[in-house]
């Protein structure tokens, strides 16, 4: 793709953006927060400390999406990416407060990504990219199906995880790896705080917030 006055112009216009980013994920992820709490039947844990972070974390996403996408030099992957990423910070943002997962949340945002990312790599052509996603959504499934077999996590995790795979199209082996590295940096970190706190081995934490910073820095980087 050119543009006139070459990269400088460019990477000015990827720069804001990466801002409308930011924004649209600060604005649109607590609203998708509120919607799964609400879901859950847990509107009392709606509380301006949860809003602020899940808009702190939810413009991390929106910048998330538009970096993702200026990699894969693919304008048409933003709605995609943007629906995805605020609707796992929100997921995560349900899980850590209540430990569960919105259901419907999820579905209706894997449907919508879905959708989004085959218009997305159909206008490019990139047909190899729709596949990869549709093989990492079902990889991360497995995984974290095994996960929920035998290391404590919910079936939300599962449904999660698969969402979060679909946003891996063009995603590094540097990526995946540094993300897999946060993933258990978080995790390991939950578990002992939640061993310390409680003093009970049985005691379970979200993976939500855990799934949700892997994928996008597997996205991202």
């Amino acid at each position: 793709m050119e543009v006139k006055g070459g990269p400088q112009r460019m990477n000015g216009t990827w720069m804001v953006a990466s801002a409308a980013g930011a924004l649209v994920g600060a604005t649109a992820t607590p609203w998708l927060t509120t919607r799964g709490l609400a879901q859950l039947s847990r509107v009392e844990a709606v509380r301006p400390g949860l809003l602020l972070a899940s808009a702190a974390a939810g413009g991390g996403a929106g910048a998330a999406a538009i970096v993702t996408s200026h990699r894969a030099e693919a304008w048409w992957l933003v709605p995609a990416l943007l629906v995805w990423g605020c609707a796992l910070v929100a997921a995560a943002s349900c899980d850590a407060v209540t430990q569960r997962i919105p259901t419907p949340l999820v579905r209706q945002a894997a449907v919508g990504t879905g959708i989004l990312l085959t218009v997305g790599f159909a206008v490019h052509g990139d047909w190899r990219s729709l596949l990869t996603s549709g093989l990492a959504a079902a990889a991360a499934g497995v995984v974290l199906l095994l996960c929920w077999r035998f290391a404590g996590a919910g079936f939300g995790d599962v449904r999660l995880a698969v969402l979060g795979g679909l946003g891996l199209g063009h995603a590094t082996h540097r990526g995946l790896l540094l993300a897999l590295a946060a993933f258990s940096l978080i995790t390991v970190t939950q578990a002992v705080v939640t061993l310390m706190r409680d003093g009970d081995r049985r005691s379970t934490f979200p993976y939500g917030p855990a799934l949700a910073a892997g994928f996008l820095l597997a996205a991202t980087l």
